[in-house]
Parts: structure tokens; sequence; C-alpha cells
């Protein structure tokens, strides 16, 4: 028999009994600890820069920006952001134009031609997709132009006319009388007469024009222009352009001599146009006065609009939204907390679940801090430790600690809260760069000991004393010879780990560096067989399955995993690296070029190609899973995969793109290494809002049970995810529990370690 909620009573089937939801309370907070739940189990999100605005839109005092990184909304009646990225609906995150129609829907353009439609009543966005799939080579939405039923969508091949009213396009024109197709920025509608703001000038109808998908119906004026968009002020239709402002006067477009360098129509007002050209904001009056309205600013404009109160908002390619404060004489600028870049070269998680991330070695911006809430962003604007924003290499230290490596000027040290403490260079502890440039130091890689010490190697030192170098516990450096192999072996050296041995292994090539080297690996207490003053080496002849060795990784058996150019190569015997070799044969990654290997808390290891994220066994002769942009619906950022890196705690993995990063919540979570309470969340469980229970503090290889109050085993399973199993509130012959109590008891593989907890299940 079924169960129902009554006026607060559970009232169960005649073999139960009934029992007030408050004494439910009291059992729980009696016998059980209460946390929040994440997300869930499967949840992605995308973190991404949306300083980089292409276009903004005012629906009254609420702003609208498309950015590179997706879409967001600023409320300043409370200060308030929303984002939205293709975690929440969009079609992909490089959004470039942006309108919201008279029914007050939002219309986004995107680069990939798509167009994404967001509903505020009802919260839903809705794809169109025609211009996506049509096959055209170039498909960007430059802008859209509202004029009652029509919505004019520019596009980099032309015009296309979509109806409101119906939800459909209408018409397409891509001919205007032109040599070659142009690419149209911006159009307008005027007088009757369409208007195309392109690279090849400015195009019009003709007055009697008909079918405007005829290239006969158009009159190309002012050939010798860039247009770039469209202003209406008393009666008269203006273009910006890359030579001034244009007048049209019903057969020309005619230059206004009082602007006369290139300038960008952002917004109308009924009594003047507002323009951004010569680094300032300006108003072109009806009168024919220009005034500038703003101080200089060196960023770029890519648009605008006029909110309420004829307040002109600028679309700056840096800085977001902005509007100018004429009384402070300053700039306000507006755009939600995220990353300073949607570049994520490489990413790490300490224990607390705190992520670090770098931009890159080539015009980088810096590197990141995620403690999942807010990011906070260090580059040398803000930041006196910060000599240069690239950044390429970043390792969790003892204590919480961050250490970034960035190319050319040395290391430098976060503490646990995330302040810069110092940085390592030339002076101290006296790294040695480049033959070219000493000071020019460029730490390849980190890596932290069993013993606390932290281990850097120095990219191309100059100096053969100076490429490894420890830091003690105590703060003391002591450094290590370079290898007895040459210059063609040790000055490549990027990114290091170190394995159960002690040995420190050593990747050769880099996304966007690579040399055809030697793989190299070295451990001073001289264990290792065959090798020459303490260094060994590994080469194709050895069994790897490329010279080109990208990335490194140990797994939770000891085994190290090395991504390569041509697949990965598995050394199965660290102690004794060139004795037995194996190549990881699924088809999916062999041959592929690998940029990341990630080994999640259930062993699994996570691959990161240019063709996405492949998961395989822990062995490596399964693929489990798979994740690229097309079956994820674009939460995966991009499908050229630049670093991978877990929250082991939460279940969190995190992938680095240089489109953005993605997080997914996944099962595993890393063991504990004794059961000594468990963890039941959501408790009490509502069924059928709640879709299961999860069970945290496991050790590795848990069972669980589920047992009545009165001792009946209702199910027994294995823990899916290491440290932590999910219950999904059914029975053994997957029928949904009846409402009451239930005991969760969980044991090690031995049945040493025990330990139990009560959740309450309520069907409502």
């Amino acid at each position: 028999m079924g169960s129902t909620v009554e006026k607060g009573i559970i009232r169960m089937s005649a073999a139960g009994r009934s029992v007030p939801v408050t004494l439910l309370v009291i059992l729980l907070l009696a016998g059980a600890p209460v946390r929040s739940a994440h997300a869930g189990i499967g949840a992605w999100r995308v973190h991404t820069d949306m300083r980089s605005a292409r276009a903004v839109a005012a629906d009254g005092a609420v702003l609208w920006a498309a950015t590179a990184g997706g879409v967001f909304r600023f409320d300043p009646a409370d200060s308030s952001y929303v984002r939205y990225t293709t975690a929440d609906g969009l079609t992909s995150n490089d959004v470039t134009a942006i309108a919201i129609d008279p029914s007050h829907r939002v219309w986004t353009g995107q680069a990939s031609g798509a167009i994404d439609v967001f509903d505020p009543r009802t919260g839903v966005w809705t794809a169109i997709t025609d211009i996506t799939l049509s096959g055209r080579a170039d498909r960007t939405i430059r802008s859209f132009t509202v004029a009652g039923d029509r919505l004019y969508i520019a596009t980099a091949f032309g015009i296309a006319l979509f109806s409101l009213d119906r939800f459909e396009f209408v018409d397409t024109y891509i001919n205007f009388a032109t040599a070659s197709q142009p690419s149209v920025a911006a159009a307008a509608l005027h007088a009757g007469r369409v208007a195309a703001a392109t690279n090849r000038g400015i195009a019009v109808s003709k007055p009697s024009a008909v079918n405007l998908a005829a290239p006969e119906s158009w009159e190309l004026l002012s050939a010798d222009v860039t247009g770039t968009s469209f202003g209406t002020l008393s009666g008269s239709l203006y273009a910006g352009t890359s030579s001034g402002l244009l007048r049209f006067d019903g057969s020309a477009f005619v230059p206004v001599p009082a602007v006369a360098a290139g300038v960008r129509i952002v917004g109308q007002t009924d009594s003047a146009l507002v323009l951004f050209g010569s680094s300032v904001l300006q108003s072109y009056s009806s009168a024919g006065v220009l005034s500038v309205l703003s101080d200089p600013v060196t960023d770029a404009a890519a648009g605008g609009a006029i909110a309420a109160g004829n307040v002109p908002v600028t679309a700056f390619a840096q800085n977001g939204a902005a509007v100018f404060d004429p009384l402070r004489r300053q700039w306000r600028t507006y755009f939600p907390n995220g990353p300073r870049s949607n570049s994520f070269y490489q990413i790490a998680v300490d224990s607390r679940g705190v992520v670090w991330a770098v931009s890159g070695r080539s015009n980088g911006k810096g590197f990141y801090r995620y403690d999942g809430e807010r990011w906070r962003n260090y580059h040398t604007g803000n930041e006196g430790l910060v000599s240069s924003n690239d950044c390429f290499n970043v390792e969790i230290g003892p204590n919480h600690s961050a250490w970034i490596g960035t190319w050319g000027s040395g290391l430098v040290l976060a503490n646990a809260a995330g302040d810069l403490v110092r940085t390592f260079g030339r002076v101290s502890p006296g790294f040695v760069g480049i033959s070219e440039n000493l000071n020019y130091i460029v730490p390849g890689g980190t890596a932290v000991d069993r013993d606390g010490s932290v281990w850097v190697n120095v990219f191309r030192a100059s100096r053969s004393d100076s490429v490894l170098w420890r830091m003690a516990p105590d703060s003391t450096w002591t450094v290590h010879r370079r290898s007895p192999f040459g210059n063609a072996a040790d000055w490549y050296m990027f990114d290091l780990i170190i394995d159960r041995n002690g040995t420190k292994w050593f990747t050769n090539a880099a996304r966007d560096f690579s040399n055809d080297q030697t793989l190299t690996f070295y451990n001073e207490r001289g264990t290792l067989p065959n090798d020459v003053n303490n260094w060994g080496t590994l080469t194709v002849a050895n069994g790897l399955t490329s010279s080109y060795v990208t990335c490194i990784a140990m797994d939770r058996n000891g085994d190290v995993w090395l991504g390569t150019s041509s697949g990965i190569t598995i050394v199965t015997d660290p102690s004794d690296p060139a004795r037995r070799l194996s190549e990881v044969f699924v088809g999916a990654v062999r041959d592929q070029f690998v940029y990341a290997v990630a080994v999640d808390p259930l062993n699994n290891k996570w691959v990161g190609t240019s063709k996405g994220v492949f998961i395989l066994s822990p062995d490596g002769t399964q693929l489990l899973d798979q994740y690229t942009v097309e079956n994820t619906g674009g939460k995966l950022a991009d499908n050229a995969i630049f670093s991978i890196a877990f929250d082991r705690t939460r279940g969190i993995a995190y992938i680095g793109t240089e489109k953005g990063l993605s997080s997914l919540e996944m099962t595993a979570v890393e063991p504990a290494t004794a059961i000594s309470s468990i963890a039941l969340s959501p408790n009490p469980v509502y069924l059928p809002e709640h879709r299961q229970v999860e069970i945290r503090g496991l050790v590795e290889e848990s069972t669980v049970k589920v047992l009545t109050v009165y001792g009946k085993v209702l199910r027994q399973f294995p823990a899916q995810g290491g440290g932590r199993a999910l219950w999904d509130c059914t029975d053994g012959e997957g029928r949904t529990v009846a409402s009451g109590i239930y005991i969760i008891v969980a044991h090690d593989r031995t049945g040493a370690q025990t330990g139990t907890a009560k959740v309450a299940v309520i069907r409502r």
C-alpha cells in the first residue's frame, strides 16, 4: 500500500506505524548530521570571463550584455547580476549580438550563427539554428534591428529577415550590388528602404524595389568606407563608418563635417546621436553640435544602448557595459564576477576545493583563484608581486599554498588565504635564466614530495648547476645538477610530478611548445637501475608512443601515465621505468594528441584531447564515457582540452579550455581513511522532489545496507563513488520505499569498520 501526507502526519500502511513529522526531525537531529546538497551529480557549470562585451541592450534600466563568455543581466535596482552560459540554455558562449523586442524577449546571436531567445516570463531559452545549419563559411550574427513585427538580422553573409509574430524566417538578402558578398555589421529600415552597413560600403534598397533578394534592387553608396552602425535623428538616417559620421539625404550618404574621424553610433535619444570615436563618448545634436561626454578611454567600443533616463551605455571590449559619470568624471563598469580570461591553460585544486588557474605563456591575462563562490584575479595591474601576465603553470604546495610559474619572471607564491607573499627568481634563491638573458627565468613546474619539500625545475637554465631546485620545509634551498645527457634532454623540461618512489618525472613538451627531446626522470637517492648520476631517460625505443611527452599523472596504484602526441604510455613499474611500459590501445585515445591526463578518486583516467574528454577504466582498457561540446549541449566549453583537475572532497571535475572552465559534479569523491561518521544529504528526503540520498564519509570499497527500524535489510549495494554512495530510495526489487525512518549502515571490505546513520523518507 502507498502512503500519503495529511496535516503533518505520515499515514503509513497497515503494517507500519504513524510517525509525526516532528518526531522524524527530532530523531534525525539526534542521530545524523545534516548537510546542504549541491546542484546534483551530473550538473554542469561553465565559468567564463564576461568583461569582453560585444553588444548591450536596455530594457528600461535593466542592462543585458552579449559577451565572449555568454550573456549577463544587470539590474541597477539591487545591483544584481544574472549570468547565462551554455549550462543555462545558451547554444554557445561566444555571443556577438543582443536586442530586446517589444514583448521584452531577449534575442542573442552567436559567432556560430545560432540565435537564442530568452522569454523572461517563462525563464526559458529557445534556440533557432537555421543559420547555424546553413553551411555558410562564416555565420556570425553581427547585430539585430527591431522594426515592428520584423527583426533584421545582420550577419557575416548578409541580412536575414525574421517575423516576430510568426516566429520564422521570411527572407534573406545576400546580394547588395557589390563585387563580392559583403559582411553586414548593421541594418536599418528608413522611409520604407532597407540600409546595410557593410565592410564594402553602405548599400540601400531602391525606393521601388520589391524583391530585395535580387542584386538589382540595391544601390551601393559610399563604397570606400566600412559601415559599423546606424542611427536616426530628426527624421534623417545616419551611418557610423570608418571615415566618420555620414547622413543619408535620400540619394547619397554625405559626410558630417563635425565628425570626420572613425565613429560608431552607440545609441540615440530624441535630440541627439550618441557616438563613440577618438576614444571618447560624444553627442551629436539635431542642431549639428558635437559635444564630448566623457574622458578618453583606451578600451574599444563594440556597441551601445540608451537606458532609462536617456543614459547612454557602452559595450567595451575589456570592461563590460559602462556608463560615464559626468559628476565624478569616471566610467562605471558593469560585469559579473568571474575569471579575467577564458583561457585555462592549467588548473590545480587544493584539498579545500579552492581552484587556481593560469591563463597561458603567450598573451596571458595573469592567473585566478576560485573559492566556490567568487573569483579573484591576479595580474600586473593589481598585484605588485606579479611582474608578468604570462602565467603557464600552477601547483598546490604545502599548507594550501599555490605556486604559479610565469614565462620569464620566475615563481609567485600565494598563501592559503590567496594573498601573494613572495616571488622566487634571480636574486632569491638564485634561479638562472636562459643564456640570452639570465634574468629571463621560466620555472617549468613544481611538485611536493612526501617530506613536504617543494621541487622546481627551471626551463633552459643556462648553468648546469641550476636546473633542479628543492626548497625544504624550513625554506632552505638546495640545487641539483642537470642530467648528463646534454641540453637536448634537460633544457626542455616543463611540468613535473613526483611518484611514490620519490622519482621526479618531467614533461618535455607543452601545448604550444614542442621539442622532439628525451623524456628524463631523476631520483637523488640513486635507487633507479641503469641511471647516470641519478638521472634516467625513456625513448620510443623503450616503448614510448611518442617522444613528445605533454603531461604526466600518477594513479592510485603508483603507475605513471604519460600523455604524448600519439596516445598514452603507462610506466607500470616506476622503480625500474624502462623494464615494463605498456600502451593504451583504446581506439578513442590511441594516436590522439593528449594534452591532459588526470586520475579521479575511483582511479579512472580522464584524458583531455582536441576531441574532448575521454574517461578510461583504471587499467585503461575500457572507454567509460566521453564528453564533447556536441554531446553535452555546449556545457563542455570547448573540445580542445587544456587541463583537468578534481575537487576530490566535493566530487567536482574541472575541465579547462581556451573558451572557459567547465565543471561537472561527479559521483566519485576521495575515500576516507576510516569510517568515523556517515553524513546523509538531503535529510529528510521528500519524494518525488528528491531523487536520491547521498551517503558520505565512506572508505574505499565500502558496502552500504539500508534497513528498516526493525532490522530488515531492504537493499545492499557497493558504494558507487569511492568515498560516497547514492541510494535512490528503492528496495532490492526497485520499488520506492514507503515513508518512514531507515537505517543506513556502511562497512569496509572486511567488515571491521562500520558506520550508521538514520534518514527520514517522506512521500508527499
